[in-house]
């Protein structure tokens, strides 16, 4: 997974009070570019429409420097995508965890 370790730190921070947080796309398989965005499915079922927009908009709101694209997966209905997800996820968080799955 290509992010630096200090946008990692701070999506890692934010991303712990949800079920699940990937990273997936071009940034999962490390074939991003300079200028590619990072793709997150977050995983939040119990999750109302307004808690999703706090989230997002936080999210929006960080030091990071690359842009975020971030999907709900309850909300994924296009096949293609959850697909896409599907393949190439990697795991940044895992509720009850505590730590990633996966190393930076």
């Amino acid at each position: 997974m290509t992010l630096c370790p200090q946008d990692l730190a701070v999506l890692r921070d934010i991303l712990r009070q949800y079920d699940q947080a990937r990273v997936f796309g071009l940034r999962a398989t490390g074939a991003a570019g300079r200028t590619s965005d990072v793709d997150l499915a977050i995983t939040a079922p119990d999750m109302s429409s307004s808690a999703w927009h706090d989230f997002c908009e936080a999210l929006e709101c960080t030091p990071i420097i690359d842009e975020l694209d971030i999907v709900r997966e309850e909300d994924v209905v296009e096949e293609r995508l959850r697909e896409a997800m599907q393949r190439d996820e990697v795991v940044m968080y895992q509720s009850g965890d505590g730590e990633s799955r996966t190393e930076p």
